[in-house]
């Protein structure tokens, strides 16, 4: 069924004490109550299942959701439309049919019943409204106690209450709740809901009631209590996507617009300004942070290398970095510090450096231990202008800048009643700051930072499959895109080619920001630059898909963030303090923003120097990236050599050598 015009916000609960089974049998009608066949004067007289989304199982949906939002905040949400993702786990609508013969004096009827009380088949309740009560106690009583349910069946009153309701076309009708009834139900279920309930949905963290965002085709919500099954062999209907727990109009002074966009946008251009990667900006990889983003203009991105105090004044950013000569933070790990007295050291401002002036491998050492303090920060960008809890456009969680709408990879114990393997992901709804009083440049060991969003898994089927799967198209478009060519591939492999999809098994969940693992990067892109192009191709045409997930690190690890602790900075320029040059910014002020520029874009010299500044190229690298194979980097014709040729080969060695002896459990790839 197609929804009204005015797509409604999804609700979903996350507890139901439905079940489908009753003594060996199912709680249900029976078989001979489900039998069609007519009887002897032509009778039938049977029952059958409501189609899933069907007009019916909709009307239930719409004011199922109404009765709930009632006891909520009705002015929060005023003049919006709601519908219930589906009915609670465990309880399926049924209608049971009479249909009169040729001569029969019998007459027609179909009568509604909702199967699945816990109490068996035989206490079903027979009409939405007789369910209410009962409704409104799975989404409101912390403590499930059956006792505290005021529904007929749960206080044992008598069956014969009430006449089966008639379906009739005007009950197919919109759902109104205006009028004494109306009234008379708010006030009930307001005095029935708990105070939890309410706190909950301010704090968008509760485990009742999810709220979710519009979509085009019928609502679903999947359950993440067990998450084992990642093949299936029928298509499942796409669950809705979350809504962010604030109204759209509290964005609309956020001035990381423009950025967001830029980043959400399908493309190549897959770096952000202020991310700490691996950079080709001279003849061997170092460290660096993105200055800017390409634009028309240029040829690629501009990186500042994280240097030693002893050179970060002097040292400009690099133009005309290209992403094949770029790789994201967690596609490798840091070699060891070669000096052994920085081998200790946990906090780079502190340290002496005029004792390592003539010590060899100081600048590659710098770098390694500034990029773990990176690794082990967090710093919030762009607070929404919402007055109720403290909500943020995006973060700098460790290397990477995370949006809300992005994709991230979640760690296995995100979801601890879920069984995940690693490779599900999560759209992310909300960033929200707990912290009462922020502790500037301290060390925590909790960041006190949700984040909020729909979990999937990506499920397969064999190819060919009738219907094929549907991929959601509210999903992210650089993730359609990337599941599109993903099917091509894997459609063709010559034994047992598949499709898929991704399936939401939590709707509107909450995970703490260091239960992510990092941002989702496309294979396409990263691929062909990890392991070379031609083998890339040879792959995609021999079907098979290689998933660039299994083969990256998490957040936190590399800077011990478990045993130091994670570093809170106002301003993501702080955490990279005497690594790069003095007035090294990325978020302007208001004077600034007066001038035209644009905050969150990191600019620290004019654009004169960066013009005067060579061209930085890459030459052929002997080192070894995480795939055990040789990269294949294409060096520009006019490179420039090294301000110091020893340093950046000794840590050209360091690294190469570090990948060929680490552990290989160091790697995600390895889980």
């Amino acid at each position: 069924m197609v929804l009204p015009d005015e797509s409604p916000l999804v609700l979903s609960l996350h507890w139901s004490d439905g079940v489908t089974t009753w003594q060996d049998g199912a709680n249900g009608p029976t078989d001979d109550m489900l039998d069609t066949t007519p009887e002897a004067n032509g009778d039938q007289d049977y029952f059958r299942p409501v189609e899933r989304y069907s007009p019916k199982e909709i009307q239930w949906l719409q004011k199922l959701a109404m009765w709930l939002i009632e006891t909520q905040d009705p002015e929060l949400f005023k003049g919006r439309k709601f519908v219930l993702a589906e009915l609670p786990a465990g309880y399926r609508l049924y209608e049971h049919v009479r249909v009169p013969g040729a001569n029969s004096s019998i007459k027609a009827r179909t009568d509604t019943y909702l199967y699945g009380h816990p109490k068996g088949p035989r206490k079903r309740y027979r009409s939405i409204t007789e369910f209410r009560q009962h409704f409104l106690w799975l989404a409101s009583d912390t403590n499930r106690n059956p006792k505290n349910c005021e529904c007929r069946i749960c206080c044992g009153k008598s069956e014969v209450t009430a006449e089966p309701i008639v379906d009739t076309p005007a009950q197919t009708s919109a759902i109104s709740t205006r009028g004494a009834a109306a009234k008379e139900r708010a006030a009930v279920a307001a005095q029935n809901a708990s105070p939890r309930a309410k706190v909950a949905r301010r704090t968008a963290t509760n485990t009742a009631l999810a709220v979710a965002s519009p979509a085009p085709t019928a609502p679903r919500r999947s359950t993440a209590t067990t998450v084992n099954t990642r093949s299936s062999s029928s298509t499942p209907a796409p669950a809705l996507p979350t809504a962010a727990p604030f109204h759209p109009h509290h964005m609309s002074s956020s001035h990381t617009t423009l950025e967001r966009a830029l980043d959400a946008a399908p493309g190549k251009n897959i770096f952000r300004p202020g991310e700490l990667v691996w950079c080709h900006c001279t003849e061997a990889w170092s460290l660096g942070v993105i200055v800017a983003r390409p634009d028309p203009e240029s040829l690629g991105y501009t990186v500042q290398v994280l240097k030693s105090p002893l050179e970060a004044e002097m040292s400009r950013p690099y133009p005309g970095i290209t992403l094949r000569g770029l790789r994201p933070w967690l596609a490798w790990s840091t070699p060891e510090i070669t000096i052994p007295s920085l081998r200790t050291s946990m906090d780079f401002e502190s340290i002496n450096w005029d004792q390592f002036r003539d010590v060899r491998g100081l600048e590659v050492d710098a770098s390694i231990l500034k990029s773990r303090d990176i690794d082990t920060s967090y710093c919030l960008v762009d607070k929404i202008d919402y007055p109720h809890a403290n909500f943020y456009a995006g973060v700098f969680y460790g290397a990477e800048k995370i949006w809300m709408g992005e994709i991230v990879r979640l760690k296995r114990h995100a979801v601890p009643q879920a069984n995940l393997t690693g490779l599900e992901i999560m759209i992310v709804v909300s960033i929200q700051d707990h912290r009462k009083q922020p502790p500037n440049k301290t060390r925590t060991f909790s960041t006190d930072i949700t984040v909020m969003g729909d979990i999937y898994e990506f499920v397969t089927y064999p190819f060919p499959t009738s219907p094929p799967p549907q991929i959601p198209q509210w999903l992210p478009p650089r993730l359609i895109n990337e599941t599109k060519l993903k099917n091509k591939v894997t459609s063709r492999a010559s034994s047992n080619p598949t499709v898929g999809t991704w399936r939401c098994i939590q709707n509107g969940y909450s995970v703490k920001l260091e239960d992510i693992k990092g941002r989702w990067y496309e294979s396409s892109i990263l691929i062909p630059e990890l392991k070379g192009i031609q083998k890339f191709t040879q792959n995609v045409q021999g079907g098979k898909w290689d998933e660039l997930a299994t083969q990256m690190n998490e957040m936190g690890n590399a800077g011990q963030a478990p045993a130091r602790g994670w570093l809170w900075s106002a301003r993501r320029d702080e955490v990279l303090t005497k690594a790069v040059p003095r007035g090294f910014a990325l978020e302007k002020d208001s004077a600034m923003n007066s001038q035209g520029a644009q905050p969150g874009f990191a600019v620290q010299i004019s654009i004169q120097q960066a013009q005067q500044q060579p061209p930085a190229v890459a030459a052929p690298a002997e080192m070894v990236d995480l795939t055990g194979e040789e990269d294949d980097y294409v060096p520009q014709e006019d490179q420039q050599p090294s301000d110091d040729e020893a340093l950046t080969r000794q840590m050209e060695a360091d690294v190469a050598s570090f990948f060929r002896t680490e552990p290989v459990d160091s790697f995600y790839g390895s889980l």
